[in-house]
């Protein structure tokens, strides 16, 4: 018997099931909540998470612009300081956070562009954010106590070479700004320094300010200098800083080769929705420009940046590329 084949064009199609049919339908208006929540974000608070403690510039950014980005959202920006690790455990966190819109990252060189090279074993990498905006980019100062026996960078440096590990140097951290630019100091000069980490800018200021430590390469010396609780030997940007122009760069002071900025950004985690970064970028870039933010940042002596997404995505990595070659030529490693 020969079974004739009904083409699929006229064959008759089973009709679906009351079952089926509740399916399409929750599958039709799950395709539809994103747009929807969407729409909505932010319909409650966004957690601004800072990897270092409080008193850092990172800090010190996050709650000077969150007033105006507040403003701009609509909904609070809640501040978490997740310190340790150089930085890298609140990164990490950040990381790896629901990638919606409520979470975001104030980072820095350290955690975006050092990190990755410093640090034998990382939780996460550069790929794992969406880069939002650049703060900041600041030279830092190296400062020493105000009753320190070094009036002169040169002076500084000649007493480590004359007393090998005769001189601690403190740093916010393993694999921050200040670490690699101290280590950049000690291996263009040749002189040995005792490495001494804290958890953040604000302990290894006080740390400082109490003549517990020799010495601080940091950008948030600044007000201290101004009051007269530590003395600035140099900075160490290519020119000299605007807001300490009577004080030498450390290529005029010492060392001609030396180089080093710092800076800072905002960036949220891999994944996160292209009109929610969006928004987040206009809202820190109008804060940036916020009248009461820039006299503020003059006073704290943080250049402030700002710009397009984009542009703090080059930028990151080209900064990578220097880094990686900087901490091979330093041959700093946190194992």
């Amino acid at each position: 018997m020969v079974t004739a084949r009904i083409p699929a064009s006229i064959a008759p199609r089973p009709r679906p099931t009351r079952r089926a049919l509740g399916g399409l339908a929750l599958g039709a208006l799950a395709a539809g909540l994103p747009g929807r929540a969407m729409a909505a974000w932010p319909d409650h608070p966004v957690t601004a998470i800072v990897p270092y403690p409080p008193g850092g510039n990172n800090d010190i950014l996050a709650r000077l612009l969150s007033p105006a980005v507040e403003r701009a959202l609509g909904q609070t920006l809640i501040i978490e300081n997740r310190g340790g690790g150089g930085g890298t455990i609140g990164a990490t966190a950040a990381a790896r956070a629901e990638p919606d819109g409520y979470t975001l990252a104030f980072l820095d060189i350290g955690t975006l562009a050092i990190a990755p090279f410093l640090f034998a074993r990382l939780s996460y990498q550069p790929e794992s954010f969406e880069p939002l905006i650049r703060l900041t980019e600041v030279p830092l100062t190296v400062g020493v106590p105000a009753g320190s026996p070094y009036r002169t960078l040169q002076d500084l440096l000649a007493a480590a070479k004359a007393k090998p590990n005769g001189i601690t140097y403190a740093s916010p951290g393993n694999g921050t700004a200040g670490h690699l630019a101290a280590q950049m100091l000690v291996s263009l000069s040749g002189a040995r320094m005792v490495h001494v980490p804290y958890r953040g800018s604000g302990p290894a200021v006080t740390e400082l300010t109490a003549g517990r430590v020799d010495l601080l390469i940091d950008g948030t010396l600044l007000p201290a200098v101004q009051q007269g609780q530590l003395r600035a030997l140099a900075t160490t940007g290519p020119h000299r800083s605007p807001f300490l122009p009577d004080v030498p760069t450390v290529a005029e002071a010492a060392l001609p080769a030396y180089s080093f900025l710092s800076w800072h950004g905002v960036a949220a985690p891999k994944g996160t929705p292209a009109p929610v970064l969006a928004r987040l970028n206009a809202a820190f870039d109008a804060a940036l420009r916020d009248p009461m933010v820039v006299e503020r940042a003059k006073q704290l002596g943080l250049p402030l940046k700002g710009g397009t997404a984009a542009e703090f995505a080059a930028f990151a990595s080209e900064e990578r590329k220097k880094m990686e070659k900087l901490v091979q030529e330093s041959g700093a490693r946190v194992e």
